[in-house]
């Protein structure tokens, strides 16, 4: 295993990718686009990642808009704090 500059850790894992993604991603190394293959590939793995949680939070979030119960609780909620929010008006 080794560590990454965030202090992550990696583990090296074999994979089969399209001749052509490789081609570019060196196309793109050569051209100081990215630091190195290993590294462009990386950097797109993590960017799908994270594209594929934020859309999994808004298929959620599109989902509890539809539940009447989770509507109610949120606008519960709401009503309960807006007197901390006025609270706090003028006193700083």
């Amino acid at each position: 295993m080794l560590a990454t500059a965030s202090g992550d850790v990696s583990v090296k894992y074999t994979t089969v990718l399209p001749k052509a993604c490789i081609e570019e991603m060196k196309n793109l190394a050569d051209k100081k686009m990215v630091p190195s293959v290993s590294q462009g590939i990386r950097l797109a793995i993590e960017q799908f990642i994270t594209l594929q949680k934020k859309q999994a939070y808004t298929d959620s979030l599109k989902e509890a808009a539809q539940d009447e119960a989770f509507i109610k609780r949120t606008m519960d909620t709401q009503d309960a704090f807006s007197i901390v929010d006025d609270e706090g008006v003028g006193s700083w």
